[in-house]
């Protein structure tokens, strides 16, 4: 699974939640990592037909840096 913060391809919808996906050449289409625990979908961890969305740069580059991230994070707090 890719990341929606650094993933360079192009983002889909998935039809079945609305949630962003991407499709993997020669695989499946898949939601993102950050979407392992917060994507109520029941095609998860692939995906529904995609949906082509026209995103424009901005609107894009928003979803990105504002999807929420519910991947667990394994690093040891620091005292």
């Amino acid at each position: 699974m890719h990341s929606i913060r650094t993933y360079e391809g192009e983002v889909f919808l998935c039809s079945s939640c609305g949630q962003p996906a991407y499709d993997e050449p020669g695989e499946m289409s898949l939601h993102f990592k950050e979407q392992w625990d917060g994507v109520f979908c029941s095609w998860f961890p692939s995906t529904g037909k995609l949906i082509k969305m026209d995103w424009d740069e901005m609107s894009l580059d928003g979803v990105k840096e504002q999807y929420p991230d519910t991947y667990p994070s394994f690093q040891t707090p620091v005292s």
